[in-house]
């Protein structure tokens, strides 16, 4: 309905279907915002920010072992869980496993990763 309407002559309907359209494409893009990595084992607990970007172009096992190299972390920690945003941009506290194999899938959604060893 929308590229109908963009596509009107009816140049305040046309102007409108292409707002919308904005608006819809701007909503559907991925975070900007950090990733949150939460760990809590024998080192004791720390939370430390990464970039959600440099995350999304790697495979969840590399991810795993950046964070591990980065928090100096025991090798036996391992990405236990994670928190997802909301559509509406709150955070769901629900703990969640990841599917390793759809990591790239999901990390526009991710608020927090909890590590554990």
């Amino acid at each position: 309905i929308l590229s109908q309407l963009a596509s009107s002559p009816n140049d305040v309907a046309s102007g409108l279907a292409q707002c919308m359209e904005a608006l819809r494409l701007v909503s559907s893009l991925p975070r900007s915002s950090p990733i949150m990595v939460e760990y809590s084992g024998m080192k004791g607990s720390m939370i430390k920010a990464f970039g959600r970007e440099h995350l999304s172009r790697v495979p969840f096992r590399t991810v795993a072992g950046l964070l591990k190299a980065s928090m100096e972390l025991p090798e036996d920690s391992r990405i236990m869980y994670a928190a997802f945003y909301r559509e509406d941009g709150t955070v769901n506290p629900t703990k969640v496993l990841i599917d390793e194999d759809s990591w790239k899938e999901l990390v526009p959604y991710v608020h927090t990763l909890h590590i554990e060893d």
